[in-house]
């Protein structure tokens, strides 16, 4: 089985979308679309990604950083998003191709491992 990976994203489609583009690939993956599935799936732990969008009603970026870091200190994280661009993390602006998530999902977790 390949890492486990947890996307965060208020948008069902976007869930979906990423949990099979990933899947089908080897990667297990668990989504979240609030705070409360976002820290009930953080207590299933062993992620080495999390895979977050930037706008969400009941969770900032940082939260969503510092609860996935108590959990495990190794966790990397992918921000994706539509508006907004990050400079100091990895990002993917929506939307975006499939190929290229699962290149840039790669990389991370190759990079740091």
């Amino acid at each position: 089985m390949g890492s486990k990976i947890l996307v965060v994203d208020d948008e069902p489609l976007i869930l979906s979308s990423i949990r099979r583009a990933l899947s089908r690939v080897g990667y297990d993956v668990v989504t979240a679309s609030s705070r409360e599935e976002f820290t009930s799936a953080l207590r299933e732990g062993g992620y080495a990604l999390v895979i977050m969008d930037l706008h969400l009603d009941d969770l900032s970026r940082e939260e969503i950083m510092d609860m996935a870091r108590k959990a495990d200190s190794s966790v990397r994280f992918l921000v994706i998003s539509g508006s907004d661009r990050i400079y100091d993390m990895p990002y993917l602006q929506k939307p975006f191709r499939i190929d290229e998530l699962r290149k840039r999902v790669n990389k991370i977790l190759d990079e740091h491992s």
